[in-house]
């Protein structure tokens, strides 16, 4: 049981350190009272990279940044701002962020992202503004890495069929034996009793639970940060199929009259970088529900008995190639992101 649980601690792990060890936010304000455009991009340095490849990739980044060389003083080397700045953040001397901010008019947003394949539109009409992102095809990923995701995507997709399977044969058994739900959850959870116990097992039902711990072992395998695939594979998602090159921000100094593609948080509207690994929980309740693997990941205190006492459902058969077009399907991006704000 201490094995399975360390098993189910990497899985957990992996997820926590799958982000990418150099991250980009790019803000587009717009001014109420001038006719111009400020724009900030915010490079920031993992300062404890989990493993020597993040570490590796941190260091050419920020060397980068040090030097003027890195993307976004390129990007904003061909602007003439009305006004600019740089600022670098460092902690005990090591570089920890770099933000950059460029004051332009609204017409040269497409200057921005000229080396992306994205055309960016600015309107005026009677009392109200409009700017509009309109992203083709992502051409930022190599062949190399686009062949290299294929083959780990089709990997990781046979991994999460064969978990799947496990708990629907898991979900049969309790179909016949409700009573034994909460048992079983617990092992799967690696739960203890109050009394710190261990669950009790019955002998029949060993192989299914392990079944379901290794075939969510098995993810975390595919998912595993110490190697940095982790990192990599969430990363080359985002440049095949994401054609923005960072997390963009637009501010609208107006009431929003009409929004479409945009995520909000409170006044921002965002178009979010890919998360490959939100695709797992976005699978929730497709194929199985209650999904353990999916409540781990949620991390939201999910006891056995949470799930025990949840309806259990589960499709006849899942394949691989099932799960790979389902997240290549979540993975396309809206055709448009527009916004319409009263001026």
């Amino acid at each position: 049981m201490r094995m399975r649980f360390a098993a189910l601690g990497v899985l957990i792990f992996a997820v926590a350190c799958s982000r990418p060890p150099v991250t980009d936010d790019l803000r587009i304000e717009f001014s109420n009272t001038d006719d111009v455009v400020v724009v900030t991009a915010d490079t920031t340095f993992e300062m404890k990279p989990a493993n020597d490849v993040m570490k590796h990739r941190v260091d050419v980044a920020r060397a980068a940044a040090i030097a003027n060389t890195d993307p976004w003083a390129a990007r904003f080397s061909a602007l003439r701002p009305s006004a600019d700045s740089t600022f670098m953040r460092r902690d005990r001397g090591v570089l920890e962020r770099v933000t950059r901010s460029v004051t332009i008019p609204p017409d040269d947003l497409q200057l921005v992202f000229a080396d992306a394949n994205i055309t960016v539109k600015t309107m005026r009409g009677d009392g109200w503004r409009e700017v509009s992102f309109y992203p083709g095809s992502s051409t930022r990923a190599s062949r190399e890495q686009l062949r290299d995701f294929n083959a780990e995507l089709n990997e990781w997709s046979n991994a999460v069929a064969r978990y799947f399977r496990a708990v629907r044969e898991l979900y049969s058994y309790l179909g016949r034996q409700p009573h034994r739900a909460k048992w079983v959850f617990a092992a799967i959870l690696s739960e203890r009793g109050a009394d710190g116990a261990e669950p009790l097992v019955l002998e029949e039902e060993q192989p299914l639970v392990d079944a379901v711990q290794n075939a969510m072992a098995e993810i975390g395998d595919h998912m595993d940060a110490n190697e940095g695939r982790a990192a990599t594979f969430g990363e080359q998602a985002d440049l095949i199929f994401n054609p923005f090159p960072a997390r963009i921000t637009v501010r609208v100094p107006g009431t929003v009259l009409a929004s479409d593609g945009f995520s909000k948080k409170e006044k921002d509207l965002i178009i979010e970088p890919i998360d490959l690994f939100q695709m797992l929980q976005s699978l929730e309740g497709k194929w199985i529900s209650p999904d353990p693997l999916a409540a781990l990941l949620r991390d939201e205190g999910v006891t056995a008995s949470d799930i025990a006492f949840a309806e259990r459902t589960s499709t006849m058969l899942v394949t691989g190639a099932d799960v790979a077009n389902e997240i290549r399907s979540q993975l396309e991006r809206p055709k448009s992101y527009v916004v319409r704000w009263r001026e």
